[in-house]
Order: C-alpha cells, then structure tokens, then sequence
C-alpha cells in the first residue's frame, strides 16, 4: 500500500516556524503590556501622587500613599519614605510567619474562627501587630481628653497619631492610621483588605467573592462587627449622610486619597494653617464631591484667614 503521508518541504517548514515565532512574539508583547498596565506606580513626592490619574494611583502602595500624604505636617521632618517603606516590608514578613506558626490551631479548632480562614488570617494580622510588633492607640489622648473634646481640633494636632509615620517611629495610632497600617500589611500578605468609614471613625473590611466582613481595630484587641454597629457608632449618622458621605461603603482608591488629604487638612488646621487646611479640603472633595461635611470644614476655614 502507498503511503499517503505527505512531508513538509524546506518552504512549508520555513513558514511554520515564522509563524511560531510571530506567536511567541505575540505573546510576549501581550504578558509585557499586562504587566505594564499592573506595574507598581511609585510617585516620590505628594505634588507626584496628586498628579496622577485614577487608573495609576490604583496601582500605588497604600502605605506609600499614606507616608506621602503625611509629608510637611508638623511632626512629620523624620519621615525617610524608602526606610518606612522597607520597616514595613520587614512587619509584613512577621505577619507571614506568625500566620504559618499559628495556622495548625485553626485547622484544631476552625469553629473557633466561625469556620472561616479567612477571619483566622485577619484576626491573627491584628494580633500580631500589636502584641508582637506592640503597635496600638496612643492611650494619652484618652488620658488627656482630647478624644472626648468636640469643640476642639487639639486630637488632630499630631501627624504622628494620625498617619503612619507615628505607628513606625513609636507604635502609637489611632483610627485614622492604624486601618491604613493593617490594610497595607494585609494587602502585601495578598488579603483582600480595604478601609470603610462611619461618621468620626474608620475601620478595616475584608471583601472578595466568598466573604465580607469588617475588621474593629482601634480597641485594645480585635473584633468584627456588623455594618449595625457603625449605625450610631461613634456618631448616629442619617440616611443622606450615609450617600454623602459614602458612609459603610468600601472606600476606592481616589477615596483612599481624599480621606488622607481630608486628615491632612485636620492636622493643618489644628496647628492654625487654615491656607493650607483649605488647601487639602479642596483636594479630598475629589473622592467625596458630594461631602456637605467637608465643605463645612472648607466654609470655617476661610473664616479663620
């Protein structure tokens, strides 16, 4: 029998080896521009970081973001942007390794942890970052206060307890860095964490496709609370505030920024830079355009000239 198989000529083979290496070609533009399009953005001065677009500043280090935000506030001339960054590379790594030390107990006892690894891993975050790495609310404003008093600013006159050059220089916070501490360090564990406000207060929330839940960090432990909760805690707000305001929402990462430069201009303020507090309003209406509260703030500043 004739054997009908045919082979290829020089010509054929020359041609299917072009096409090959076209694909090749092909694909590595294709993984080339994805990684591009993902590539971190690393801005290394605020006027950078506002400059850019909503789909870069996406792609900037949240902690990055926060040291950034925190520059030319009072208290804040020691901040040396890649030594903070490189400390908190080094509390990430603590975080991993006590995640993997304690990971048996909750495989022991999963119940413990509502049957959730995911609660396991953000509890055991927490955990560790303050009674190992000893990073917790700076109790003297308790002792003093200045939490309690409304009728000043005096709570927001330190940048150190407000961004987190204060957690990394001396492990003191409050609830406006420690949810940008654990967020950061969650996020480069790859959790998926994000920062959700009430009125006067932030907090922590863990989101993906299987769970959601919110993270309390700004008490002496850990604890997870419903949205109720943040209903009246620590301020009652209405229902208008809430879309305003975008209360209980999960916060992007133009959000993230104006509630940085919201804080900014707080701290500005309380040190009587009232140009500059003005300033920084402007800036975080980005986020929050609708926010009748800030623009309050923006009106009494302007008095204050």
């Amino acid at each position: 029998m004739r054997n009908t198989k045919q082979c290829k000529t020089p010509t054929q083979k020359k041609r299917i080896l072009l096409a090959s290496l076209l694909l090749i070609g092909m694909c590595g533009v294709l993984i080339a521009i994805h990684l591009w399009q993902h590539a971190p953005v690393e801005p290394q001065t605020l006027s950078e970081l506002l400059d850019l677009p909503e789909d870069k500043l996406a792609r900037v280090d949240i902690a990055r973001m926060n040291l950034l935000c925190a520059t030319g506030l009072p208290n804040s001339e020691n901040i040396r942007l890649d030594d903070y960054l490189q400390t908190l590379d080094k509390w990430t790594a603590v975080i991993k390794k006590a995640e993997e030390k304690y990971l048996p107990t909750f495989y022991r006892n999963p119940a413990k942890y509502e049957n959730s690894l995911s609660k396991f891993k953000a509890i055991m975050l927490v955990l560790t970052l303050k009674e190992d790495l000893k990073c917790g609310y700076n109790m003297e404003l308790v002792r003093s206060g200045a939490m309690q008093d409304w009728k000043s600013t005096r709570f927001f006159k330190d940048s150190r307890d407000l961004f987190l050059h204060g957690l990394i220089e001396r492990q003191k916070g409050t609830c406006a860095s420690l949810p940008f501490l654990v967020v950061a360090l969650g996020r480069q564990c790859g959790y998926p964490l994000y920062l959700v406000s009430s009125k006067g207060h932030l907090f922590c929330r863990w989101q993906d496709q299987q769970e959601t839940f919110n993270i309390e960090t700004a008490i002496r432990g850990v604890d997870i609370f419903p949205d109720s909760h943040y209903l009246t805690y620590p301020n009652p707000f209405t229902e208008a505030e809430r879309i305003d305001e975008k209360y209980l929402k999960t916060h992007t990462p133009i959000e993230e920024l104006s509630l940085l430069m919201n804080t900014r201009a707080l701290c500005f303020k309380a040190n009587g830079l009232y140009q500059q507090a003005v300033e920084a309003y402007e800036i975080s209406l980005r986020g929050f355009p609708n926010s009748k509260l800030t623009q309050a703030y923006i009106n009494d500043a302007k008095r204050s000239f």
